[in-house]
Order: C-alpha cells, then structure tokens, then sequence
C-alpha cells in the first residue's frame, strides 16, 4: 500500500545503518526516510518508553523540525540481571561489553532475556505514538558467531540454538525486536492513509 503524499519521515539518529533499514522497509509505503543528525541529553529513565518519550517532547517543544520524525531505542533486558541492561544497553556494551555481560551470568541456569525496540512517531497535530517490538531468548554460555553487532553473539532467540550471530542478515530479521516494531510502524502508517 503507498500512502497519500506522506512526504518524508526524518530519523533521529547518528547510525546510518538504522536509516538503511528503516528506509528500506518504508519504501514500498511511498515514504522517504531522511537522515536528521541531533544530539541532545538523552533521558536517564526506567523504561523505553520513558526516554523515547521525553527525547521526542524535547523536540517537539524546539519546534524546528517540519514534518513527522522518528526515534527509536532498544536494549537487552536479562531475567537473572533484574532486567539489566535494559536502557543502559549501549553504555553497558561500550564499557563491559559481551564478556563482562557473561561474566555477570556465571554460571547460572535462569538464562531468560528478551531484546526489546521502542518506535515513537511524531506526527504535527497529532503528537506522539509508540510502537514496540520483542524478540524473547536466552543468552548463551560464550559468545559464538561473526555476524552482527553489539549482544548479537551472546543472545539466542527463543526457537533457535544459534545466536543472532550466527545467522544471515535475512534470518536475524525475521526474528529480530527490531523489525517488528518497524512492522507495527508499517501497519500503523498504513491505517492513517487508508
């Protein structure tokens, strides 16, 4: 389905490959994902939500973005862990990374996660909207394989006993939180140009 003249939908973020990815899946919508690089104070918060939420009420209120825009953030939330890292993933990855992560684990049984991905759109005139996205796993004894990026050695979704790293880009996805909260965003695009 190609929506009404929807125009482009700007993606904060400074990952080129998250534009990659989200472009291509909103292609074949009619909508032009563009690049917008902003730095500001990201949201020290308990959930995703809470800091996609405040991040995207902060630009809102600097009003200087003309059209809808898009955020998104993920994190690794372990059973054992209390939930950690959850939305202190990408500091816990640049600073204890896979190892210290399952250093952390030892050796105990309960191994449950689940990776989990917020979307908030913004829309002029019509505020905010979130969409979410979970893949639940486990995370392994070792890291193994050499595709991906970040918790993707060390995390085995649910149904599998390969880690994301050990599967093709195409396999990944299929299963990955990521992608379907761009689904939830694909559908929910979709219902407003019906």
């Amino acid at each position: 389905m190609v929506m009404k003249d929807p125009g482009p939908i700007y993606l904060l973020t400074g990952n080129t490959g998250k534009l990659k990815e989200i472009g291509r899946w909103l292609q074949p919508l009619g909508v032009e994902v563009r690049l917008m690089e902003r730095t500001f104070l990201e949201a020290q918060a308990d959930s995703l939500e809470e800091v996609i939420l405040t991040g995207m009420e902060v630009m809102e209120k600097e009003g200087d973005i003309e059209g809808p825009f898009i955020k998104d953030d993920s994190g690794l939330f372990i059973d054992a862990l209390g939930g950690f890292p959850g939305v202190y993933s990408a500091y816990v990855q640049r600073t204890i990374g896979n190892k210290g992560i399952l250093d952390l684990m030892g050796d105990r049984n309960d191994r449950g996660a689940t990776f989990r991905t917020v979307i908030g759109l913004y829309q002029p005139g019509e505020g905010i909207t979130l969409l979410r996205g979970e893949c639940p796993g486990a995370i392994s004894f070792e890291e193994r394989g050499k595709q991906g990026f970040g918790y993707d050695p060390i995390f085995i979704p649910r149904g599998e006993e390969r880690t994301f790293a050990e599967m093709s880009v195409d396999e990944k996805n299929s299963l990955s939180h990521r992608i379907r909260a761009i689904k939830g965003l694909i559908d929910y695009l979709s219902r407003c140009s019906g």
